[in-house]
C-alpha cells in the first residue's frame, strides 16, 4: 500500500514518537510510506526508517503557519506581500477557511491508498481532506476530550474522514459519549511501538544509579495542568517528613512549567532526593536503571511511557485515567492509584519500604510482551 502520514510538526513528545513508530512499522511491513511534516523542520528525521520517503510543501502553502518571525527574515518587497498575507490570514482563520485557501496551490505528489492526518488539528485534518487524493482517509485523535479545551476548529472535520482512529478504547468512548453522531466512522488503533529500538537505546548510554537507594523515574513533559508534575515535589516532602528518605527520584523532560517545578522543589527542600535531569534525547537508560517509574498525570490518551517502562521490565505507578486499564494489570505489573497527591504518596511510600513487593512486580514485568500485530490489524480493519 502507498500511505501518506501528515503531521503539523515534529517537536519531540509522545505524539511525534508515536508517529515515527507508526511510519517505521508500516514500512517494515512492506508498505510504501511517505511522511509529511507541515512545519518542514523534520526534527526527528534521523529516527525514521530509511525507506520512509519525505514529503515537501510547495509554493504558497509553505506559509500556512505564517508568523511575524517569518516576515522579519524577508527582504523589503517580500516583506510587504507577506504582511498583506498575514492580514488576510487573521481574517481567514476567524472565518474558518484559511487552511483550505492556503493549501490550494499545493502540488500533490501522486495519489495514495491511505492518507492519514496523524495529529488532531485543523491544518492536518484540512490538508488531508482537501489536498490529498486517497482511497481512504483517516484522522487520528491522541487525547482525552476532557483535557483538550476548545476543539471546534478540527472537530467539524471528523465526520468527513473514512475513519477516525482513537488511540485507545477509552478515548473513543469519551468522544462518542459527547458526540454520538461520530460513531459512524469510529475505530481504535493502538500506538505502534519499536520494542527492539527501546531495548537497544536502553543499553546505549552508560548510566549508573546508587543501588543502595530506591530509584524512581518520571519521564514526561514538565507541565502541571495535565501532567501534574507539581505533585512530585510535594510527595517527596511528605516522604521525607515520614522519615522515608532512602530514595532518589529523577524527572526526565522539559516543558513550560520546568522552572516553576524546580523552584517548588527548592522551596520544599527536596532537591537532595529529587533530580531534574532536563530533556534527554535518549531517556530509556533512566527507565532501565530505575526500580519503578511514576506517571502522575491527570489525563493521558494512551500512555507511551507506561508501555516503554513495561517493555524494559519496570513496573509503573500511575494515577488513574480511562485508558490505563488497557495497559496495566493493577497489582501485577504496576499500581493504579486514585487521582491526587494522597494516593500517590501512599503507593510510593509502600513500594519504597516493601522490597519484596517491588521484586514481585519486576518479576511479573519480565513476562510482559508488546506486539504490534494487534495495532496493525486494527489499522487494516479501519481501512477496509
Amino acid at each position: 500500500m502507498k500511505i501518506l502520514v501528515v503531521t503539523s510538526d515534529s517537536e519531540m513528545g509522545g505524539v511525534t514518537t508515536a508517529g515515527i513508530n507508526f511510519c517505521n512499522e508500516l514500512s517494515r511491513r512492506d508498505n510504501d510510506v511517505y511522511w509529511l511534516d507541515l512545519s518542514l523542520k523534520y526534527l526527528c528525521k534521523d529516527k525514521l526508517n530509511k525507506r520512509v520517503k519525505i514529503g515537501k510543501l510547495t509554493g504558497r502553502s509553505c506559509y500556512w503557519n505564517l508568523s511575524q518571525n517569518d516576515i522579519k527574515k524577508k527582504g523589503f518587497v517580500k516583506k510587504i506581500s507577506l504582511v498583506l498575507l498575514g492580514v488576510f490570514k487573521k481574517i481567514a482563520v476567524r472565518a474558518g477557511f484559511w487552511y483550505k485557501i492556503i493549501f490550494k496551490t499545493y502540488t500533490e505528489f501522486g495519489s495514495f491508498d491511505v492518507a492519514i492526518a496523524f495529529r488532531q488539528c485543523a491544518p492536518c485534518y484540512s490538508f488531508v481532506l482537501n489536498k490529498v487524493e486517497a482511497k481512504r482517509k483517516i484522522g487520528f485523535v491522541h487525547g482525552e476530550l476532557k483535557g483538550m479545551g476548545k476543539i471546534d476548529s478540527w472537530q467539524k472535520h471528523m465526520k468527513l474522514f473514512s475513519k477516525i482512529a482513537y488511540v485507545s478504547d477509552a478515548v473513543k468512548e469519551g468522544f462518542l459519549y459527547e458526540y454520538p453522531e461520530l460513531s459512524c466512522n469510529a475505530s481504535t488503533i493502538y500506538n505502534m511501538i519499536d520494542v527492539e529500538y527501546i531495548k537497544q537505546q536502553a543499553r546505549a548510554d552508560s548510566l549508573t544509579f546508587d543501588r543502595n537507594k530506591v530509584n524512581i523515574v518520571t519521564v514526561s513533559r514538565i507541565e502541571n495542568k495535565h501532567k501534574s508534575i507539581n505533585r512530585i515535589p510535594t510527595v517527596c516532602r511528605r516522604l521525607k517528613d515520614a522519615c522515608v528518605s532512602n530514595f532518589e527520584w529523577y524527572i526526565v523532560g522539559d516543558g513550560p512549567d520546568y522552572e516553576q517545578c524546580v523552584q517548588q522543589a527548592k522551596d520544599l527542600d527536596v532537591l537532595d532526593v529529587l533530580k531534574f535531569c532536563g530533556a534527554k534525547k535518549n531517556p530509556y537508560p533512566y527507565i532501565a536503571q530505575s526500580d519503578f517509574t511514576v506517571l502522575p498525570s491527570k489525563s493521558e490518551s494512551f500512555g507511551l511511557v507506561v508501555v516503554e517502562s513495561l517493555i524494559l521490565g519496570k513496573p509503573v505507578v500511575a494515577c488513574e485515567y480511562p485508558a490505563l486499564k488497557e495497559l496495566i494489570a493493577d497489582g501485577v505489573n504496576g499500581l493504579i492509584v486514585g487521582q491526587g497527591e494522597e494516593p500517590l504518596y501512599q503507593a510510593i511510600s509502600k513500594l519504597i519500604l516493601d522490597e519484596r513487593m517491588r521484586e514481585q512486580l519486576v518479576a511479573n514485568c519480565l513476562n510482559y510482551e508488546y506486539l504490534n500485530d494487534k495495532a496493525y490489524r486494527q489499522f487494516l480493519e479501519a481501512i477496509e
